[in-house]
């Protein structure tokens, strides 16, 4: 699947794809995989990408401030950022369309955004059976991220206190 630059700007600024929001918690995932909860997202996806549309799923964690997305792009910025793609793509130039993983949370990194590359849009289609199990893989990594760093912070926060009663 490709895009013209020009034609994909349009179809993002018109939010002419497919959104689909979804539901599940940390102690959910923890309890039952993240796979599980990847599984209708991915199907979403392939079903939209399939009937050549750009697509949007969003998994929301109810227990903890994470959203997981997953997005069509020409390039691995959120859909949302439809202005920076603008300055940074030519009108003219036909891309590729891929497949991005998005984790949102204040506590992944310093930007509280991470965005990472999961397969081109063909690929993702082809092998939709593994796709699951690789979102799920990255997941699990991210919110070991998170956890360490909310750790370090509960510490650092602790140190901080320590200091100021001293």
């Amino acid at each position: 699947m490709e895009s013209l630059v020009k034609d994909f700007i349009e179809e993002v600024e018109a939010e002419n794809y497919d959104v689909q929001n979804f539901g599940s918690s940390l102690a959910e995932i923890k309890k039952t995989g993240a796979v599980k909860a990847l599984e209708p997202m991915v199907e979403m996806i392939v079903k939209a990408v399939s009937d050549n549309k750009l697509a949007q799923a969003t998994l929301t964690l109810t227990d903890a401030d994470i959203q997981v997305h997953l997005e069509t792009s020409v390039v691995n910025l959120p859909l949302r950022y439809v202005n920076a793609m603008k300055k940074m793509l030519a009108d003219d130039d036909t891309l590729p369309v891929s497949i991005y993983s998005i984790i949102e949370s204040p506590d992944v990194n310093v930007s509280s955004l991470r965005i990472d590359k999961v397969a081109s849009a063909d690929d993702f289609v082809s092998h939709q059976g593994d796709m699951a199990k690789s979102v799920a893989a990255w997941l699990d990594k991210q919110l070991d991220q998170i956890k360490e760093n909310q750790e370090k912070k509960a510490e650092e926060s602790e140190a901080d206190d320590a200091e100021t009663k001293d």
